[in-house]
């Protein structure tokens, strides 16, 4: 479920998943930061339902939401009010085992947003007009806007690891290789994301009160596990209960687990929380935990692969 993502001065793909004009202010007003807001509820959310286990009482059955089509549809965001989506779209319907044809495309994968009933979506202004991939975005409580980019491929004309951006900044964590997959936890000052290589997740503590600067360790133990393959954290807003993607269940299909913080700093042994026989990942939650989403990958009927979003609510 690794995105790919294609570049016209030099490419290599990732493994699975996978400014011009951008300003804060429109990024708020278009609705997508809320702190401290509640979810809207599940009314008016519809779809075809979903095949995907939740592995906890409570949870309806994931649906996929309206605005998936043949295209592929990953990273989600979910506004901590449960207003509006946030993710990364690209028209060709298989960016995995068609990657040639994704590159002879020309075309490079965007963020797009959706609002609630979420049946709809339109690019958000972060991805109009410069030539760059980008994807991964997530918002602070205070409003921040981050996600990914390799639009400096474009401007120094020649590849160099897709980074994380903030506001329109182009930030460098020092690891010498592409970092993805950003969120922000304010209560503890951390910045989490992908290491490079997508086999770990990496944290930079004093994150804000650093600028975005030092120097970035993996996450401790049992977060990443030797020999699997952990990315795309997701924390609460108190920052002591993590959702992420491992394979360490399969040792190749990716799900969804979480894990804890205790009282000592440690993490609490992974549980696991959403699985699929194709795959699921990224998952994201409004700020009372009451509205997910996801990403589930399915095989195609005539061959190769494909993604879509899910979307699922608290019962109870």
């Amino acid at each position: 479920m690794r995105i790919i993502k294609p570049r016209r001065c030099g490419y290599e793909p990732r493994r699975w998943r996978e400014l011009a004009t951008f300003g804060l202010a429109a990024t708020i007003s278009l609705g997508i930061a809320c702190s401290g807001c509640g979810s809207s509820g599940s009314a008016g959310i519809g779809g075809e339902p979903g095949t995907a286990v939740i592995h906890q009482a409570g949870w309806s059955t994931p649906v996929k939401l309206g605005f998936n089509d043949d295209g592929w549809e990953d990273s989600p965001y979910l506004t901590r009010d449960g207003r509006t989506i946030l993710f990364f779209y690209h028209p060709f319907p298989d960016l995995i085992t068609k990657l040639d044809e994704v590159i002879a495309s020309g075309i490079d994968g965007k963020i797009y947003i959706s609002e609630r009933p979420f049946t709809n979506k339109r690019i958000h202004p972060v991805s109009t007009p410069d030539p760059a991939t980008e994807c991964c975005p997530y918002i602070s409580e205070s409003g921040e806007f981050f996600y990914v980019s390799n639009l400096q491929t474009f401007e120094l004309q020649r590849d160099v690891p897709e980074k994380i951006y903030i506001d329109g900044t182009r930030i460098d964590l020092g690891t010498g290789g592409e970092e993805s997959n950003p969120h922000y936890c304010a209560a503890r000052d951390e910045l989490w994301f992908d290491c490079p290589g997508d086999q770990n997740i990496c944290v930079l503590r004093d994150a804000g009160a650093l600028n975005y600067t030092g120097t970035a360790e993996h996450a401790p133990a049992p977060i990443n596990l030797e020999g699997t393959n952990n990315s795309q954290p997701f924390l609460t807003d108190d920052c002591k209960t993590m959702y992420f993607t491992s394979d360490r269940s399969t040792g190749e299909r990716p799900e969804i687990f979480v894990t804890n913080r205790n009282s000592g700093g440690g993490w609490s042994e992974p549980r696991l929380f959403v699985s699929e026989p194709a795959g699921v990942g990224e998952i994201s939650m409004t700020a009372d935990g009451r509205e997910m989403l996801f990403a589930q990958i399915f095989d195609r009927s005539g061959g190769g692969v494909g993604i879509d979003l899910y979307y699922a609510a608290k019962t109870d």
